[in-house]
């Protein structure tokens, strides 16, 4: 019974320790105010179109949704591992729907060359933009056309803005910390 209950504490940590969670605010042009106590953020990883509300917020001092803020959604802590644009494509011949999300340090600028990381719905496939068609104003935003390794054209519906959050512990780095950090380390 201890050999059941020792596997299952193992398995119970490894989940806690990977549990990264990627989600999006809807609305478009992307926005990174802090959104206001009671936003919904729908789940794009590892549990597509869950729901959350965020009951709070803990700025890093920048004023912005980025790296190294605390989220609280339905009362739970996450700290933002990443803040940035998703990008929402339509593929008008198949119907397809893909969100993106660049992986350069400039979002926004000429996507050509870059390999972009796929969220949903088949989470961490790599696709290099081979090319982009603009609408004419020099950024990569809603009715531009991206074109995917293997010559599909994606249009773009609406850029969101996305994170990827981690679970918090609410304590202090104790005796309990130590051994979730033993054991993250392992997996």
């Amino acid at each position: 019974m201890r050999t059941v209950f020792a596997i299952a504490l193992v398995a119970l940590l490894a989940v806690t320790a990977s549990g990264q969670i990627c989600l999006e605010l809807g609305g478009s042009p992307v926005r990174y105010d802090i959104p206001d106590t009671g936003s919904p953020w729908h789940e794009l990883f590892p549990n597509f179109c869950v729901m959350h509300n965020q009951t709070g917020y803990s700025d890093n001092g920048d004023g912005v949704v980025s790296e190294c803020d605390a989220i609280f959604l339905d009362g739970l802590m996450y700290h933002i591992d990443w803040a940035g644009p998703t990008y929402y494509l339509y593929n008008t011949e198949t119907g397809d729907v893909k969100f993106l999300e660049p992986t350069s340090d400039d979002p926004g600028a000429n996507p050509v060359g870059e390999i972009w990381h796929e969220v949903a719905p088949a989470y961490c496939t790599e696709w290099e933009i081979m090319g982009w068609d603009d609408n004419g104003n020099g950024v990569v935003d809603p009715c531009d056309i991206i074109v995917l390794a293997g010559d599909t054209l994606w249009h773009i519906e609406e850029v969101r803005l996305d994170i990827t959050v981690s679970p918090e512990s609410p304590v202090e780095d104790s005796t309990w910390g130590q051994i979730k950090s033993f054991f993250r380390n392992l997996f």
